[in-house]
């Protein structure tokens, strides 16, 4: 039976390759690009392991650990904050095939190797043995602790994708995490900078923060080989025991995810709510128009949709990103940059809301509702909030770095940038289609056959956006350095022209495309669907 669940999972990952070809791009560029950045680790960690280097054992054990927790987050919090983005072999699925519990256990476990992070963690496991060569007997343990390690952190994964089926499966849950790892993972530079700056020095704390670790999960089993090349027996019995109980703890939380999935599940929730008569909410606000009513659905869309709203969670962390990065370098640059950056990057955000429709695209089809009231809806939905956005991000810290005229022509050229983007966006929009995530799913979500596809279409619609500003950009750039009235006047008056005229000019575009391919593009929604 294992077996038979790892064959299904090989099947189902060739299959995946055969429906779209861009699945095969993508899972490439993954490849080479993980393996890049692998193979610059195992390089890294095989030229440490030489006794030529001669490095101290302490700052080799400090590398080991930190390293090794670093696999294991991964391994742990990829499933945890993308929940729903691989669900081939999610327990779930396969409750109604009564399987035996611990057969189950067991394919699942080894189904999770069957992935491109399990060939780059065997890359990294290669560099982790050369790395004590010049021991013999850490060598030996690096060894034996290797495929202890592997089956580890697919034991980890496992346990935390039962978990959040069996215990926290709710919709909420699954965006929060989401949206909360893309959070945090902004916000990891400034906090490495935080630490450095408090502990005198990243490379003084470091062995520091490596000891603590080692006695946690994420670093007990990387700390084996340190610890018999040292000679420190008691931390390599409490690093046995710690690694031990990580397995113990995991297994009885993926056994106690599957007896709640296939005996005691959790009845399902059920939430009644009823419309009350004249409470029409956003459609209230808007003109009685067809465009007014596109506008006001898009706008509930990004209020209530947590794929539209998780692509503002990065609102907050640009401006405390732009903050740090002023602070910590003194450079005014990060501050009038914030503007045309946040600028740029709500305004691409409706580049796939067609594709993000779903079924409910079909609502617009049988309404009959016209191209240019279909794009001027979601762009001025997107405006009433973009727009106070951009100019709040471009006016207060450029006022703040350089004064009056700095704000005006900061807030102009990022009300241009906002406008242009718009405009790019309603046409691609319009024109190209691609999977995403569905309604309910995690907002990061990337669906089968979609990566190949999404990075040409997005690469080249922000070249687009970026090559029409070149321009404004350069305007701005000039004033900044020479400080030339008429530069700062021209430059403020063509970005906020330009990007009005490209915003209109985009919009007809893409109401032409919309009313002359509706049909088509509706059949490329439903086949994503």
């Amino acid at each position: 039976m294992v077996a038979t669940l790892i064959r299904l999972k090989l099947t189902l990952s060739a299959n995946s390759f055969k429906r779209s070809a861009w699945q095969v791009v993508g899972t490439l560029f993954a490849l080479l690009y993980g393996v890049g950045i692998t193979g610059l680790v195992v390089a890294g960690m095989v030229a440490g392991g030489s006794p030529l280097v001669g490095l101290e054992p302490e700052l080799r054990q400090t590398y080991s650990v930190l390293l090794g927790a670093g696999v294991m987050l991964l391994w742990l919090l990829v499933p945890l904050f993308l929940t729903g983005g691989d669900t081939v072999m999610d327990p779930k699925q396969l409750v109604t095939y009564g399987l035996p519990r611990r057969t189950l256990v067991v394919g699942l476990l080894l189904c999770g190797l069957v992935s491109i992070g399990s060939v780059l963690t065997l890359l990294w496991l290669i560099g982790y043995i050369l790395y004590w060569r010049a021991e013999p007997a850490a060598l030996v343990v690096a060894l034996v602790s290797a495929p202890v390690l592997l089956l580890t952190f697919s034991l980890v994964s496992q346990a935390a994708v039962t978990a959040a089926s069996a215990w926290l499966d709710g919709r909420r849950f699954r965006d929060l995490m989401a949206i909360l790892g893309l959070g945090l993972a902004m916000l990891i530079w400034p906090a490495i900078t935080m630490v450095q700056n408090t502990a005198g020095g990243l490379a003084e704390a470091m062995p520091t923060i490596a000891g603590v670790v080692s006695y946690t999960p994420l670093g007990a089993g990387a700390a084996l080989p340190g610890d018999v090349a040292a000679g420190r027996w008691g931390a390599l019995a409490l690093h046995l025991l710690v690694l031990a109980a990580t397995i113990a703890a995991a297994l009885l939380v993926v056994r106690a995810g599957l007896v709640t999935l296939t005996e005691r599940p959790p009845a399902p929730k059920t939430r009644r709510r009823s419309a009350q008569q004249g409470r029409l909410g956003l459609f209230a606000i808007f003109p009685d128009r067809p465009w007014g009513a596109v506008a006001a659905r898009s706008l509930t869309y990004w209020l209530k949709d947590p794929r539209y709203g998780g692509s503002l969670v990065v609102v907050p962390g640009l401006v405390i990103l732009a903050i740090f990065l002023h602070l910590q370098t003194g450079q005014t640059v990060f501050l009038y940059g914030l503007g045309p950056f946040l600028a740029f990057t709500l305004g691409y955000a409706i580049s796939a809301d067609v594709s993000y429709d779903h079924t409910a695209f079909s609502l617009h089809v049988t309404a009959g509702i016209r191209g240019i009231d279909d794009r001027a809806g979601r762009a001025v939905a997107l405006l009433t909030f973009a727009l106070p956005a951009t100019l709040l991000a471009a006016m207060v810290p450029s006022w703040i770095a350089g004064g009056p005229m700095p704000m005006v022509l900061t807030a102009t050229v990022s009300v241009g940038m906002l406008l242009t983007a718009v405009g790019v966006s309603s046409l691609v929009s319009a024109r190209f289609t691609y999977p995403v995530p569905k309604p309910g799913d995690s907002p990061f979500k990337q669906p089968q056959g979609a990566l190949g596809r999404v990075m040409v279409i997005q690469l080249l619609s922000m070249a687009a956006i970026g090559l029409l500003m070149v321009p404004e950009l350069v305007g701005w750039i000039v004033w900044t350095f020479t400080g030339i009235g008429w530069v700062g006047a021209v430059t403020a008056t063509v970005a906020v022209l330009k990007g009005a005229g490209l915003l209109g000019a985009g919009l007809l575009l893409g109401a032409r495309v919309f009313d002359r391919s509706q049909p088509e593009l509706f059949q490329q929604v439903q086949a994503h669907a």
